[in-house]
């Protein structure tokens, strides 16, 4: 931080970015520690504010939200498993750090209904059903109306379908958990972190906000911690088996730089052709700020793993007739070579 501000750092674009990507209290817990928060000048105080509202946040109203949430469905006998939010917050070196605007509970579809009466019971409110696509139900509650509560029975749509994670098999690997007080269920490490990084990449998120980097070196240096480092190997062998290397491999490479130290060779990215370059961009130290200048079916095709569905994100492209001229003409061949035989690196 010192050096940053000594080469001469836009303090102001870093606060409006650290914001952006949902990450305020972590820059000013970073600047606190460099000894450096006058260097906000004007926006000190509004930084302040922010930090310390997150903080009042995570010590009163996600514990109540969680009671909430999960007491009503534990009550009924079902056993939601919380992933993202509270469960990676928990992870954090101190409450509020990682904001949040939701909580994330999953059940097999066969119990959402069940679910829904129970939580029904307890005062939330639909506010937005689970219907065509959609794989989840959004409620809201008069206690905690800062909070929505997303009930999955899913994780994508069927239409934006980029890996093979099954939400059913993950529910079946449930481990039970504490989670902001609440008694509850989560996900194997090794399973969340793969989870987390298909979230950050996934269609219309394409890695666009830091928080979700930061979540998977808070996990990974939390796990360190607790004696119970990650198993590797065992992040490529969920990896492989849902389709997700190459988005779990972008994930780890841009947490390299919070620290984490994950081996490179289990996660091979593309290098060469249309995926190369996406990748490139995506991994340069300006994504962050830079990030609408990489077309998102460029970077979907990129991070997707499975062949089949890169030709199909390139057969509705053609079919949508996306650009004109030498674009159109680029896209209309890359079938061939997506099917050409090359490997993971094309």
């Amino acid at each position: 931080m010192r050096r940053a501000l000594a080469s001469g750092a836009d303090v102001s674009l870093a606060v409006s970015a650290a914001e952006n990507h949902r990450i305020s209290p972590l820059l000013w817990r970073a600047l606190d520690a460099a000894d450096a928060l006058d260097e906000l000048g004007a926006d000190r105080a509004p930084l302040k504010g922010t930090a310390d509202a997150f903080a009042m946040e995570a010590l009163l109203l996600i514990p109540r939200a969680m009671q909430l949430a999960v007491g009503p469905l534990t009550a009924a006998e079902l056993e939601p498993v919380v992933f993202k939010g509270p469960a990676v917050a928990a992870r954090y070196p101190r409450p509020g750090l990682r904001p949040m605007e939701d909580i994330d509970l999953l059940l097999p579809r066969a119990d959402h209904a069940r679910a829904l009466s129970a939580l029904a019971a307890a005062g939330w409110t639909v506010v937005r059903a689970a219907e065509g696509e959609q794989y989840d139900t959004v409620l809201t509650h008069p206690e905690v109306p800062s909070l929505f509560l997303e009930l999955h029975f899913g994780l994508e749509t069927a239409s934006q379908r980029v890996t093979a994670l099954d939400p059913v098999t993950l529910w079946a690997r449930r481990q039970p958990a504490v989670v902001a007080g609440a008694p509850t269920f989560v996900l194997p490490l090794e399973e969340e972190l793969v989870v987390l990084a298909a979230h950050a990449g996934k269609p219309h998120h394409g890695f666009v906000r830091l928080v979700w980097i930061a979540d998977i070196a808070m996990i990974v240096r939390a796990a360190e911690s607790d004696g119970n480092p990650v198993d590797w190997e065992r992040v490529r062998a969920v990896a492989v088996s849902t389709h997700c290397v190459t988005v779990v491999g972008a994930a780890l490479a841009m947490a390299r730089r919070a620290g984490v130290d994950a081996p490179t060779g289990l996660f091979p990215l593309p290098t060469r052709g249309w995926r190369g370059a996406a990748m490139r961009q995506l991994l340069s130290e300006s994504w962050p700020l830079t990030h609408l200048e990489l077309p998102g079916y460029q970077l979907n095709y990129a991070l997707t793993d499975d062949r089949m569905q890169r030709l199909k994100i390139l057969l509705v492209l053609r079919g949508s007739g996306y650009g004109i001229g030498g674009r159109v003409r680029r896209v209309a061949a890359l079938p061939r070579r997506a099917l050409s035989g090359a490997g993971s690196s094309d």
